[in-house]
């Protein structure tokens, strides 16, 4: 297969990351023979397969040596080593006459394509006034950084986490686990806010209090000093080590001039092809698609999206717009803090309702809506109920649906 005119001979995947070696795995099960080219900026393949930063690496997982699974026979030539510097989409088309472009490399490389899938993840989120001033810094960007932070913790230090999402809660949760000091500093208005709407973030900070954490919200962290952290409001978070988890970027900075939209990640019709580009698609943590199911724009960080997602890029590639095919996905997060389990589905933008369970037991089930329809729930040390409600998010339920007699459970708070 050379997509529907023959004319998609070399397709390059630009990331060897998860997202960019399921793509390039699904080209060749579809039945692509053309060339095929992996860029990546590892040194070795396959690739890490990264698990989740605290919960595997600071607990003392065993992850040297693990890596992504590859299939045998992916047949692709691999530039290691290499990372990417520029994209020009004009090159070759009229010149040969079918869409193409030309990838600028570093070491002064060029690479023409006919095909192309952005795969390129992001980077961790480092706010100008937080990068010097401190003897212990941490910005957990590659394993090397999180074995060095797993070390650092092993003197006993004050900890300051800057950042209150799901990796800045996580390192707090485990620092707290092995009796440490920590302080963590969030600009919002509470803890995992932007996934769980403010609501539901406010009564999850109790979870962090409770265990003898420090919260302090609503102020930035705005520079670092030689013992600790120094805050908007002139007040200041003593530290021995300053972690960075300030959110994660697209990796877009090499497409700025390539005509493509790459504000918050490289922007994607509902196929996972590019707006405003031929030949060209993206996914993973890069990519900022249009999803029919909630009929938004979005872009999410989570591992089973990035591999539905990367099959669904390759097979739009493969149909090279004859009938490809919207990708719908529902989003899903899983943490683990202070031995509570916290599930998250669907968005949560909606309104909260506790429909099972109690707050102040952090034993519940919030589900979100937007007046009519359910589009969220956030199961806490419930796991037994997210099948349920996941259920509900992915069909849209009528908001009426939770006040059927069966649906309705102690702690309930009736929609209005």
């Amino acid at each position: 297969m050379r997509g529907i005119d023959g004319t998609l001979r070399h397709i390059a995947v630009v990331g060897a990351s998860l997202a960019g070696v399921r793509a390039a795995e699904t080209l060749r099960r579809r039945g692509y023979d053309g060339r095929l080219t992996l860029v990546g900026a590892e040194s070795d393949f396959p690739p890490y397969d990264r698990p989740p930063l605290a919960q595997a690496v600071l607990t003392g997982g065993d992850i040297d040596g693990t890596r992504l699974p590859v299939e045998p026979g992916l047949d692709a030539e691999l530039l290691l080593d290499t990372t990417p510097e520029g994209l020009d989409l004009k090159s070759l088309k009229g010149l040969m006459g079918y869409p193409g472009g030309t990838l600028q490399l570093s070491g002064a490389r060029t690479l023409d394509f006919d095909g192309l899938v952005i795969a390129t993840g992001v980077v961790a989120r480092q706010p100008a006034g937080l990068r010097s001033g401190h003897p212990a810094v941490y910005v957990l960007r590659t394993f090397e950084d999180c074995l060095a932070l797993r070390a650092a913790l092993l003197g006993g230090p004050r900890v300051a986490v800057v950042g209150a999402g799901f990796v800045g809660c996580e390192i707090a949760s485990e620092c707290r686990a092995r009796g440490l000091d920590v302080t963590v500093v969030e600009a919002g208005p509470a803890p995992l806010a932007r996934v769980l709407g403010t609501a539901m973030g406010r009564e999850l900070a109790a979870l962090h209090r409770d265990h003898g954490t420090v919260l302090t919200t609503g102020v930035r962290a705005v520079a670092l000093r030689p013992d600790g952290v120094e805050l908007a409001d002139g007040t200041s978070v003593p530290a021995d080590v300053v972690v960075i988890a300030a959110g994660r970027a697209p990796r877009t900075d090499w497409l700025r001039g390539s005509g493509l939209d790459i504000e918050d990640g490289v922007l994607l019709d509902a196929t996972c092809a590019a707006v405003g580009a031929a030949r060209v698609v993206a996914a993973g943590s890069v990519a900022r698609w249009y999803n029919p199911l909630f009929g938004e724009v979005m872009r999410v960080e989570h591992r089973a999206d990035t591999v539905e997602q990367a099959v669904a890029a390759a097979e739009t590639l493969l149909a090279d717009g004859a009938g490809a095919l919207p990708f719908e996905s529902l989003p899903y997060f899983r943490s683990e803090q202070y031995g509570t389990t916290i599930e998250f589905v669907g968005r949560g933008t909606g309104v909260p309702y506790v429909v099972s369970g109690t707050v102040a037991e952090c034993r519940f089930v919030a589900v979100y809506t937007d007046g009519q329809h359910v589009t969220g729930a956030l199961c806490v040390d419930m796991p037994s109920q997210l099948a349920r409600f996941r259920r509900m998010v992915a069909a849209r339920a009528p908001v009426e649906v939770l006040l059927a007699p069966m649906a309705v459970k102690p702690g309930f708070r009736r929609p209005t």
